[in-house]
């Protein structure tokens, strides 16, 4: 039988990011115990003991260390402090008793059989695994955070290690947000930028003309708020039918031309990502060789396909798929099962482990995607903590 496992969140100081920050420890027997930073990926097998005397040492000195570091954030920035304090004097209280809960819990394994899944195969003996070389750069998608202002899913997504955001542009517009502010913050965190061009209740390619020239005003605004930002990539979804049952063919000459039309406008340092769509009735960009045509007929250097995983025909094979694209230059990566799509990574029936193998030499971005409406960072953080699992579990199989 395969070992069980509890898993616990802990916040412990990480040897490779050089600060404090969120952990999955991993228990598979009273011995040993796998603690991953979530932020960076370092993993290391510990004995449970010892590693329990340093994490409660550590409490301790983040408690008598907190006046002093509360004042330093104040005095670096006092509109961020002040704007973030409430919900922290709400919420601490509720951490400071899950920290001391999962203390306990550690040492002493409370019987929750529903919560228990088959743990990664710690090495026999304590010890760091080895870094992980990885080409991709890994992004929040801004929904993650649906609840949260722009400016503060940057600093969430810098916090949980992530190398950049995918934000959305509904998002930027609703908001009025200043996208040289954006871009700025992004710059100071280290965080690389990709844009979602607005989407909902647009058609590039409707045959009521008022509907088809709105959707190519907001797309256009799109390009100018990516341009903006300074991101690196704009995805776009494809029209659609008007009519449910019409033939896609019919409607593609103005495709190709709506796509043109906007990688010139975004100029050679913007790169047009367009996204192949989940097959359902009025859809037309569904099949790699739709997106092939797309892209060759378009003809432009700064145009290439979107791959979502989610999206997938259900029962194709996903490596397959993903082989048959001649410009990938952007992912969307999340879990799904035969009725349900975007699901957290590890919720869905999708084989995640060998999609990330077949990324492997992939040198775009990664984009997380699902979809929270309630406030807090926990969506974002599993997603992390699962793609940083499942890269790690790519990596040992092609080992």
């Amino acid at each position: 039988m395969p070992a069980t496992a509890e898993r616990y969140e802990v916040e412990l100081p990480c040897p490779r990011c050089r600060r404090t920050t969120v952990h999955l420890v991993t228990t598979a027997d009273e011995a040993l115990s796998r603690v991953m930073c979530i932020a960076c990926g370092h993993v290391a097998t510990v004995r449970t003991l010892q590693f329990m005397e340093q994490y409660v040492g550590g409490v301790v000195r983040r408690l008598l260390a907190k006046p002093s570091e509360i004042t330093t954030e104040f005095a670096r920035s006092p509109r961020d402090f002040v704007t973030s304090l409430p919900g922290r004097v709400l919420t601490k209280p509720f951490r400071v008793a899950a920290e001391l809960r999962t203390t306990v819990d550690i040492i002493r394994p409370r019987r929750r059989p529903a919560e228990r899944r088959t743990a990664p195969a710690p090495p026999a003996v304590p010890g760091e695994l080895p870094a992980l070389a990885r080409g991709c750069r890994v992004l929040l998608s801004a929904p993650l955070l649906w609840a949260h202002p722009a400016e503060e899913i940057l600093g969430v997504a810098h916090a949980l290690g992530y190398d950049g955001v995918e934000l959305w542009a509904y998002q930027l517009v609703v908001e009025d947000a200043d996208p040289e502010r954006l871009a700025a913050r992004a710059r100071a965190l280290g965080l690389g930028l990709t844009l979602h061009a607005l989407s909902w209740d647009l058609n590039p390619t409707s045959r009521v003309e008022p509907i088809r020239e709105a959707s190519m005003d907001a797309l256009r605004r799109s390009v100018d708020l990516a341009r903006r930002l300074g991101a690196s990539v704009l995805v776009m979804h494809p029209g659609h039918t008007t009519v449910p049952y019409d033939a896609g063919d019919a409607y593609w000459p103005g495709l190709v031309a709506a796509v043109a039309e906007l990688a010139d406008a975004a100029g050679p340092e913007l790169t047009v990502g367009v996204e192949h769509m989940e097959p359902r009735q009025a859809e037309y960009v569904v099949r790699p060789e739709d997106a092939n045509r797309l892209v060759r007929e378009v003809g432009r250097a700064n145009v290439g396909t979107v791959l979502d995983v989610a999206h997938i025909p259900w029962g194709e094979d996903e490596v397959a798929f993903l082989g048959r694209l001649d410009r990938m230059v952007h992912v969307h990566l999340s879990d799904a099962d035969e009725s349900r799509l975007h699901l957290p990574l590890g919720q869905g029936r999708r084989d995640l482990v060998r999609v990330l193998r077949a990324l492997g030499d992939f040198r775009g971005a990664v984009a997380i995607e699902g979809f929270s409406i309630s406030a807090g960072e926990e969506l974002a953080r599993w997603n992390k903590a699962q793609f940083e699992e499942l890269w790690r579990a790519a990596s040992l199989v092609e080992a």
